[in-house]
């Protein structure tokens, strides 16, 4: 979400003043409704804190040598329609096998809401459970020797991953799992992850659930978003909050900081909607549709699929006024970054050397996953491959060769 640059001055002025405040309320509060218990069972089940990576490569030493011992990956739905393993289930549990016999721990993702809708299991059917939590129970009895940690579905909250599901349905959608997983999931911590809108709802609608709960991931990416976070401080804040809240302990599921990128001018702007046909952002009012259409493959589907329903004005509000704006014109608009960290090389090293120990320092915090592994050649949004917004994120850039961001995590996961 971005505000106007005058509107985020503001709303950042006054994060500054009462983010000191909140942090250290929530943390008495949270020396209150913690269970410290809990947070020791799960580290002796993880064998101490899970400083992890997302979306490796089977770099098995390089990834070692960086001080890291997890990895974080997504496993996909298991079954084909005559009930047979499919081929990239095999092909995924294989490599993920090959993680764990080079001494790297494996979170695994289960799939998301899409994937058992297109296998004709909804978790809005009744009679769908079943078989629902028959799979989640299959996951962990085929990952027993793999996984130490699983996290049922990815970022509940966001509409490209939750949809068509409402909050609540997604809610139930992880918890029937969690449920079935709970009684034989054995050394394996189990839980779910907090991202979009779900992080003010997900921890409540997922009380009904809570004893079933090893610990909630928390994504958190402040300053390569929106404009309106500056401060580090914000990350242990709002960590305590949340922790607070639900009394579990949390994994700092996906975090990290945008390698490259920054604004472009009005001049660059005007020439990149030029391309589409418009002269302003005022004109593709008047035309939403037509400039939809032009759009970047993977970015117009998400609006024919996702927001097909909402008036011209909304969709206008969507393409210029929040993350779809960056996509459009490939940049980091202005104000989207942390005070002191730029979006370069140096500026995301220093991200991860003062933020790390940071978390680290949390009692509650069971690890942090890196996001992500390597720089990627295309944004897997709009599928742009001069787009920083998903292509930057790498320790490592695209050839394999470390950043500086790679020697600062190496230096603050070490032991």
């Amino acid at each position: 979400m971005q505000f106007h640059p005058v509107l985020a001055k503001i709303i950042s002025l006054i994060l500054a003043v009462i983010t000191p405040v909140l942090s250290f309320t929530f943390g008495k509060v949270g020396n209150y409704t913690a269970s410290p218990e809990k947070a020791q069972i799960a580290l002796e089940k993880t064998d101490g804190f899970m400083a992890g990576i997302c979306h490796p490569d089977p770099e098995y030493q390089k990834i070692k040598d960086a001080n890291i011992g997890w990895i974080r990956e997504d496993i996909p739905f298991p079954f084909d329609e005559d009930g047979n393993l499919t081929e990239s289930y095999i092909n995924t549990k294989e490599e993920m096998s090959e993680y764990a016999q080079n001494g790297i721990k494996v979170m695994a993702i289960t799939p998301n809401p899409k994937e058992y809708l297109a296998n004709g299991l909804d978790i809005r059917n009744k009679e769908d459970i079943p078989e629902i939590q028959r799979i989640a129970e299959f996951y962990i009895e085929d990952y027993k020797d793999i996984a130490g940690a699983f996290q049922i579905a990815n970022e509940m909250g966001i509409d490209r991953f939750t949809k068509p599901f409402t909050q609540a349905e997604a809610a139930k959608f992880i918890g029937v799992q969690l449920k079935a997983m709970y009684p034989i999931r054995g050394d394996i911590i189990i839980g779910y992850n907090l991202g979009g809108l779900g992080m003010a709802t997900m921890p409540f609608l997922m009380m009904p659930y809570s004893r079933y709960v090893d610990y909630i991931g928390v994504d958190l990416y402040f300053g390569s978003f929106e404009n309106v976070v500056k401060s580090m401080e914000t990350y242990p804040a709002l960590l305590k909050m949340i922790h607070a809240v639900t009394g579990k302990p949390l994994v700092l599921a996906e975090f990290g900081y945008i390698g490259y990128g920054e604004p472009k001018t009005d001049e660059e702007k005007a020439e990149i909607l030029e391309k589409y046909g418009f002269h302003s952002e005022a004109e593709v009012k008047q035309d939403v549709e037509a400039f939809i259409s032009q759009l970047p493959e993977s970015l117009r589907e998400e609006f024919e699929i996702y927001y097909k329903d909402l008036s011209d004005e909304d969709k206008w509000s969507l393409l210029f006024q929040g993350e779809f704006a960056n996509h459009i014109y490939s940049e980091l608009a202005e104000g989207v970054e942390l005070t002191g960290y730029p979006h370069s090389p140096e500026g995301q090293a220093k991200f991860y050397a003062d933020l790390i120990p940071v978390v680290r320092s949390l009692d509650y915090c069971l690890g942090a996953f890196i996001y992500m592994w390597n720089d990627s050649q295309q944004c897997y949004v709009c599928g742009q491959a001069d787009c920083p917004v998903e292509t930057g994120w790498g320790i490592v850039d695209g050839n394999g060769d470390p950043k500086p961001a790679y020697y600062a995590v190496q230096a603050a996961f070490a032991d």
